[in-house]
């Protein structure tokens, strides 16, 4: 029986064209209930830390998709892994690995406190980390998402427009997404972070959900208490433009979801059987800076404003189970035959 379910595994492996290669890798130590910290050791020599949780289902010969999911300013990996419930089968119905890992004094590249991205570059640390994660777990290469909360919402936003990450990623997802004017960061002089955008490849689709009444980042930008950051609507602008929607184009699909609470749009770009959702948004209304979730989450008064009746990690899975990297640019593995 135990040979027959490793043949049928090996089966259905081979149905797949490509994967990463840790597939057929052994974990040392094995899984262990609810996640497990890690270290990565970079290139520079410095140790970056992150939680890694694999699903139960996990088979060392099975491609499964990949979520890393960053962390708002001044949270721990831990408490944004407690926020989002990523972890719960009963809202990662994707069964994927999710690695969220850990920015330095609990802040990301694009914060007006974090210093410029020569002397620290979580872009370049969110690639050393997928490239570690694709070659020690077995990982479906055109289901690999991002995910970010606020501070780790910019870190979203950059790692998408990113002309090398952009190519690695299938879709990405931001709430409550800090994305400055550069005029508001430490940036040296030449540096560019928020006001370039230019993608590898084009769609990326993203899904964007952000509170009408956010008094961290405002919804208009410019009242922001650390400094301008980018409006909703004229970021929706420029990422219609890019993924290949006419500018100034009306969403496909508008309308109230979740009792009348949000107003959603969607908007479908693309020539003919290429069309696809390439930019969605969620304006939640009343609600201010926080992971939208039916469970308290200790601020619901002083920022958030309380829960609402739904979970955005629902939402936010449901999305990325629809989308998938393009077969030119999914970066090819070992074949599980060079591991038997």
């Amino acid at each position: 029986m135990r040979l027959l379910t490793l043949l049928l595994s090996t089966l259905h492996f081979l149905t797949r064209a490509l994967a990463s290669q840790g597939c057929g890798h052994p974990l040392h130590p094995p899984p262990t209930p609810g996640g497990a910290s890690a270290l990565l050791k970079l290139d520079t020599g410095e140790s970056r830390q992150y939680l890694l949780h694999l699903p139960q289902a996990y088979h060392i010969y099975s491609p499964v998709p990949l979520i890393v999911a960053f962390h708002g300013k001044g949270q721990t990996n831990k408490e944004f892994e407690r926020q989002t419930e990523f972890t719960k089968p009963i809202l990662n119905t994707l069964g994927a690995i999710v690695a969220f890992p850990q920015g330095v004094n609990k802040m990301w590249t694009g914060d007006p406190e974090s210093p410029p991205r020569k002397e620290r570059d979580d872009i370049a640390f969110t690639s050393s980390l997928l490239t570690h994660l694709i070659n020690t777990y077995c990982i479906a290469l055109e289901q690999i998402y991002i995910v970010g909360f606020s501070n780790g919402g910019g870190l979203t936003n950059l790692v998408a427009c990113d002309p090398e990450m952009s190519t690695r990623i299938a879709a990405a997802a931001i709430v409550s997404g800090a994305i400055y004017k550069d005029k508001s960061l430490k940036v040296d002089k030449g540096e560019t972070l928020f006001d370039v955008c230019k993608p590898g490849r084009t769609p990326v689709p993203l899904l964007e959900m952000h509170g009408s009444k956010d008094p961290v980042i405002h919804y208009d930008g410019k009242s922001t208490p650390d400094g301008e950051t980018v409006p909703v609507e004229e970021w929706l602008e420029g990422w219609k433009v890019r993924n290949g929607c006419k500018e100034g184009g009306e969403p496909t699909w508008e309308g109230e979801v979740h009792g009348g609470s949000v107003k959603k749009r969607s908007w479908w770009c693309g020539e003919g059987k290429e069309q696809q959702e390439v930019l969605g948004h969620y304006f939640i209304e009343g609600f201010g800076h926080g992971w939208p979730s039916i469970l308290g989450q200790g601020d619901d008064e002083g920022l958030r404003f309380g829960p609402v009746g739904w979970n955005a990690t629902r939402d936010i899975v449901d999305f990325f189970g629809s989308k998938s990297l393009p077969t030119e640019w999914r970066v090819p593995g070992k074949r599980v035959r060079d591991e038997l």
